[in-house]
């Protein structure tokens, strides 16, 4: 019954941490080009309908999932020209991207099906669960890595992915370059606007696959004001900040995040709280993990300044 119940709660922490890691790595991207977005919510949410409503209307998969990813990566790439050739200020942007999403989606929802709140398409083909045969005599990894969704696993390949490019690639030193400094980067003849604008393609691509990984599975869209994404884009913002621009980190953070949501699942199944506010605990862990975070920094600098 234990051994059980700790492979529910290791496969809870890679199940529900995916849509947060996808959208943190895209959050790393645009933050290392020196132009963070907060329009992750909004991207995801965009994606999550867009994705679930062509599967349904194509009955294919992998177009429902491309529909998503091309939709985000064409608002990155609005935002970032927004920004960049526009002049507006990159957070008023993202959060008009936010708002735009939740409209959007409501209207669209109403002018093509007719509904508004949670949308089923009962002929949308669903990400199927993979079983992994090589893992299942592995104690615990068993139940940490098997039986999850292609994305599930694709989200951690690709923070590897992103580990290598940022940090061992040219690309990767030019991106990192623009964020530290746009003019220094300029003189030394690397192009600002091709990096910005690659990062925010990256994050589109991320977070389209991260509102598809909310969608997909259960072939369903739910709408309003909290929607499909129910935060998790203000999350992986948090994720982003203790992950320190480093994908490996933020997958590892992504992880405790997830045992969190793991943890809060167990606590309502076994106790009589309130589910409300075990809806608000990965965001209270959240508040937590951050603010102790920035409280490890500033006692390091007043070490450093002491000494």
């Amino acid at each position: 019954m234990l051994y059980d119940q700790i492979n529910s709660f290791l496969f809870t922490i890679i199940a529900t941490s995916t849509p947060t890691l996808l959208a943190s790595l895209g959050g790393l991207m645009t933050g290392l080009s020196g132009m963070f977005n907060v329009g992750l919510e909004g991207m995801m949410l965009v994606s999550a309908f867009f994705s679930v409503y062509t599967a349904n209307a194509t009955g294919s998969l992998i177009l429902g999932l491309a529909a998503g990813v091309g939709i985000n990566m064409l608002l990155g790439l609005v935002m970032v020209f927004i920004a960049e050739k526009l002049k507006a200020d990159i957070f008023v942007v993202g959060i008009a991207a936010n708002l735009l999403a939740t409209g959007l989606t409501t209207f669209l929802g109403m002018w093509l099906l007719g509904l508004k709140g949670t949308l089923l398409f009962e002929k949308a083909p669903r990400l199927k669960l993979l079983d992994i045969p090589l893992l299942g005599d592995i104690p615990l990894l068993n139940g940490l890595l098997n039986g999850h969704h292609l994305i599930d696993y694709l989200g951690i390949v690709l923070a590897i992915v992103l580990y290598l490019v940022v940090f061992y690639t040219t690309y990767g030193r030019h991106l990192r370059a623009v964020g530290i400094n746009p003019w220094v980067a300029n003189a030394r003849g690397i192009s600002v606007d091709k990096v910005r604008y690659s990062s925010y393609l990256w994050c589109g691509f991320l977070c389209g696959l991260a509102g598809a990984s909310l969608s997909l599975p259960i072939g369903a869209f739910m709408g309003g004001p909290i929607g499909m994404t129910n935060g998790r884009g203000w999350l992986a913002m948090a994720v982003v900040i203790v992950g320190q621009d480093n994908p490996l980190r933020i997958l590892l953070v992504s992880w405790a995040f997830g045992a969190i949501s793991a943890l809060a699942d167990i606590i309502q199944a076994t106790t009589n709280f309130s589910p409300r506010l075990m809806m608000a605990f990965p965001f209270i862990g959240a508040l937590l993990i951050t603010a102790l975070y920035s409280a490890g920094k500033g006692w390091g600098r007043s070490a450093a300044n002491n000494g």
